[in-house]
């Protein structure tokens, strides 16, 4: 529904309407322009992410097998254990960075997003 602009009845309180409704709109184009930003990095993150964990997942495996490969030293064993530990962790923790944003918050960013773009397009 399209504001009754009968309200206004000077020049002076179309001009006044006008430039608040223009800070307005710019304050609103500013969010969206952040919100489509941050979802971009996001993405470059999630794509950055699940490179690591693929690799730190390789690690897993190739130090898995390293140690209980026979005839290693206990200098050897002892490396290979402590290569898989740090592999390990490293992939639980890229794990744990590559859980994606649910429910409320997610819900709520959605939400966010549609009341800029509903409001921009009013103040257009």
């Amino acid at each position: 529904m399209a504001a009754d602009v009968t309200l206004l009845t000077t020049k002076a309180e179309c001009d006044q309407a006008l430039d608040s409704l223009t800070k307005e709109k710019a304050t609103y184009a500013y969010r969206d322009y952040t919100q489509t930003y941050a979802d971009g990095r996001a993405t470059e993150r999630a794509t950055t992410v699940a490179a690591q964990l693929a690799k730190a997942t390789d690690d897993v495996a190739h130090y898995t097998t390293e140690a209980a490969r026979t005839g290693l030293t206990p200098v050897e064993l002892r490396a290979a254990k402590r290569a898989l530990i740090a592999a390990t962790s490293r992939r639980d923790n890229l794990t744990l960075s590559s859980e994606t944003t649910s429910g409320p918050t997610a819900y709520l960013a959605d939400v966010d997003a549609d009341q800029v773009d509903a409001q921009i397009a009013t103040l257009d």
